[in-house]
């Protein structure tokens, strides 16, 4: 009897078995990656919105806004340090000894370390990646302080002061919603900032798929972005110095995001002086005046929490009239919601 033979995969059609099995994981990659983005997204639009839940229970309680930054000499404790009961944080809250020394809110303060070292998740953006290596737990959610480039603290220029939602103390008076003339649905209350890299003061890796982490210098200090009152010089100027352009040098600030309960503008707060996603300017160090801008990862888009709690993504292509208006709280300006 006649053996029957046994047939096998030519090389040939292996090769191509292979090759399509490789164009369809090319089509599905994609899509698996754009699904875990909007995943992500989603769970940082909800740690904004708790954001929001957390500063209307504030207000409620205080008849006021938790302020941006405060009462200085390293006691520079941020909003989110005073909104952690109302994020059912309160052992967070508890653990944190305000009193016994100027700098208890200095990173590695001996009576805070405990606390300063918690990371909070509700406080980070899942989309972000973590390149900082210090010791504190890190942020992504910072409070607008306006959009004058003199916002931290004041006291330059003739006392300009802040005009966002998150001023510093006890240099601005308290800011309540009923201060919030140009309506809570058009007043950004907390942004996003991209974190930076590293550890410390001396950032000078530039992130170039998001330079928004690091910090140029406005040559000319202070009077270069004269007058200080307005957005406009302080843009002008913060414009010309793309750090991802020859010869624009990072300056010895520290790293964005460094630290959550800082209320420095590299840490817990942000201005509306450049638009969402370029890059950030500014002189005078780590708590100098300029522009401190909000960033993500997100393609094209930045989320936005706003004054009366809803979360809405602004594009990178918004308008500067209309990124400047929703930065101040008694501007005056107009605001047409398919603008942003």
């Amino acid at each position: 009897m006649r053996k029957a033979e046994r047939r096998g995969f030519t090389l040939i059609e292996l090769l191509v078995v292979i090759a399509i099995i490789a164009v369809l994981i090319a089509l599905l990659l994609p899509a698996v990656q754009a699904a875990r983005e909007a995943a992500r997204r989603a769970q940082c639009t909800n740690n904004m919105k708790q954001l929001g839940i957390a500063l209307h229970n504030y207000h409620d309680t205080t008849s006021s806004l938790p302020w941006g930054h405060g009462p200085f000499g390293w006691n520079d404790w941020s909003a989110h340090v005073l909104m952690l009961p109302y994020l059912e944080q309160a052992p967070l809250f508890n653990a944190i000894n305000f009193n016994g020394t100027i700098n208890a809110a200095n990173p590695g303060t001996v009576q805070n370390t405990t606390a300063q070292r918690t990371q909070f998740a509700g406080f980070l953006c899942p989309s972000d990646t973590d390149r900082l290596t210090s010791a504190e737990g890190h942020l992504n959610y910072a409070g607008n302080s306006g959009n004058v480039p003199a916002c931290f603290p004041i006291n330059v220029g003739g006392q300009v002061e802040p005009n966002g939602m998150f001023g510093p103390i006890p240099d601005t008076k308290i800011i309540g919603f009923r201060d919030v003339i140009d309506g809570l649905s058009f007043t950004a209350a907390f942004s996003e900032k991209v974190k930076g890299i590293g550890n410390g003061s001396n950032q000078t890796t530039l992130d170039r798929t998001n330079p928004t982490s690091s910090i140029s210098d406005i040559t000319g200090g202070t009077g270069a972005m004269s007058p200080m009152t307005l957005p406009n010089a302080a843009y002008s100027v913060c414009k010309g110095l793309d750090p991802r352009s020859p010869g624009v040098t990072l300056t010895g600030v520290m790293a964005m995001g460094r630290v959550w309960f800082s209320g420095h503008p590299s840490q817990g707060r942000y201005n509306h002086v450049m638009p969402p996603n370029t890059w950030s300017c500014a002189t005078g160090g780590d708590n100098g005046h300029g522009a401190y801008t909000a960033s993500s990862r997100h393609s094209g888009t930045v989320n936005v929490l706003f004054g009366d709690g809803t979360v809405r993504g602004v594009k990178s292509s918004v308008s500067t009239t209309i990124w400047w208006a929703i930065g101040s709280r008694a501007g005056g300006e107009t605001v047409s919601a398919d603008g942003l």
